[in-house]
């Protein structure tokens, strides 16, 4: 019997919900600029692509920046975390019966009834990862 375990990476997990959140935000700055300026307009959607390349957003001390580098930034962020996220869960097949498992420090070896993901060694107390040898 062998069961499926979901893990995620705390690091990769945080990092990628922060780049989401970020990719977010840059879009939600776009399509706010957009509709404030552009709820009159009668043709939205034929305007749009001009509108994005033309348009500024202006910054305090001088800076300014269009609307395209908002988009473009947004949806790369967005995709970027997006992909973050995924590479961070993995599956992880546990067999049901009785594994050997061996200590990567002091290469002695115990059955146990089932593989774990992190266990105390019983022989060195070490907190470990052990390397699972054989299935029963």
């Amino acid at each position: 019997m062998k069961r499926k375990i979901f893990r995620k990476e705390k690091s990769g997990y945080t990092l990628g919900l922060i780049f989401c959140l970020l990719g977010i935000i840059l879009l939600a700055v776009v399509v706010w600029k957009i509709f404030t300026d552009m709820s009159s307009s009668q043709s939205l959607i034929s305007n749009l692509w001009s509108y994005l390349w033309t348009q500024q957003i202006d910054f305090p001390l001088g800076a300014s920046f269009k609307l395209i580098f908002f988009w473009g930034s947004g949806v790369a962020v967005l995709l970027t975390g997006t992909l973050i996220l995924v590479i961070s869960h993995k599956w992880f097949n546990v067999s049901g019966g009785n594994v050997w498992l061996t200590c990567p420090y002091c290469k002695n070896r115990w059955q146990t009834n089932r593989a774990k993901g992190r266990v105390e060694c019983p022989h060195c107390r070490q907190f470990i990862q052990p390397q699972v040898m054989k299935t029963s």
